[in-house]
């Protein structure tokens, strides 16, 4: 796309570039969450800070997974997906969904921890909170897909803290006390 009068910025090497990328990006905070899917016994999911809320008439998520990532087709085949986010005691669920445990597909899912929701997706019980979405719009970009989901059921807790990812470590999201006036 051209806009009219704009100027070409100055050709900058790729590498460097996308190191900047992702050096600026590790400043910016993402709540932490486990996205997967699940179709005729197959299970997949992965740990994932790029979700968010498209709007809430109707309520709607989108994510965006890496087309290598193990649960990207099976998304594209089930045509839905969950997204659970995750309490900020939970980093070893984040080390077993981004393949830091050696476990693959329905290996990570822990026996006991995740329950199907009426769609059949994988909800965490102990999620600070948990959507089941069906894909609505699926676009790819670049090495990625973002897959914009129908909410249909969604579960939270009262208690816990979302964890949160930034500046290369996970943190704790708490709520800062009022300013004094």
């Amino acid at each position: 796309m051209t806009i009219s009068g704009a100027s070409m910025p100055p050709r900058v090497d790729a590498e460097s570039h996308r190191a900047s990328f992702v050096s600026q990006m590790r400043m910016v905070p993402g709540a932490v969450a486990i996205v997967c899917s699940a179709e005729e016994g197959q299970r997949s999911g992965l740990a994932a800070t790029a979700w968010n809320s498209v709007c809430a008439d109707p309520p709607m998520l989108l994510v965006c997974v890496n087309r290598s990532a193990s649960a990207h087709d099976l998304i594209l085949r089930s045509g839905a997906f969950s997204v659970n986010l995750l309490d900020s005691s939970d980093t070893e669920t984040v080390a077993i969904f981004s393949a830091q445990r050696g476990l693959n597909g329905a290996d990570r899912f822990v026996a006991g921890a995740w329950e199907d929701g009426p769609m059949g997706q994988p909800m965490l019980k102990r999620s600070v909170a948990s959507f089941e979405c069906q894909v609505e719009e699926h676009h790819q970009y670049g090495t990625h897909s973002v897959f914009i989901g129908l909410i249909h059921d969604m579960r939270a807790r009262a208690e816990g803290d979302p964890l949160v990812y930034m500046k290369g470590s996970y943190c704790r999201a708490t709520n800062l006390e009022e300013a004094v006036s």
